[in-house]
């Protein structure tokens, strides 16, 4: 059923021999190169092209293998993703303080670490913070990024535009 490549063994010399013989019955030069020397070469030649081979082989496998280290990476990164319970339940202008008031509700905020950010880059925080979750901000007009931390590191932003 497998049909597999008979090997034949001769010495050196019995070879050397029959492909002079073959160069004769051909009308060819006789070889000049020592059988040794051929041998050598094609042996030189065969080891060089099977660690070839073997090579691209492997490089093959590590292609087709690499999707699978980005889909791991990104398995791993939605167990990261940070989920927070914070909610604005209720927000107004309070136009004779100038100020905006949201009502905060959740668990783990993180009162002392709100900040708001103007269009200029600049940093507001809070006039007033009181535990039940009122918060406010003096505003006038513009935007304003209002970021709300909570105690495991996540933030909720909320933008306020007038």
């Amino acid at each position: 059923m497998f049909r597999r490549n008979k090997i034949y063994s001769m010495n050196k010399k019995a070879a050397n021999e029959a492909l002079q013989n073959v160069f004769a019955a051909c009308e060819q030069k006789p070889n000049t190169q020592s059988l040794d020397a051929l041998l050598f070469k094609n042996i030189a030649n065969t080891t060089l092209v099977k660690a070839g081979k073997w090579m691209s082989i492997a490089l093959l496998i590590l292609i087709l293998l690499s999707p699978t280290v980005f889909y791991m990476a990104g398995k791993e990164a939605k167990e990261f993703v940070h989920k927070t319970d914070i909610v604005v339940v209720s927000h107004h202008l309070d136009k004779e303080n100038e100020c905006f008031v949201m009502q905060l509700d959740g668990t783990g905020i993180d009162y002392d670490g709100i900040y708001a950010k103007k269009e200029d880059g600049s940093i507001v925080y809070p006039a007033e913070t009181t535990p039940d979750g009122v918060v406010k901000f003096h505003f006038e007009n513009g935007t304003l990024n209002i970021f709300i931390p909570d105690t495991e590191g996540g933030i909720v932003q909320a933008v306020l535009s007038k």
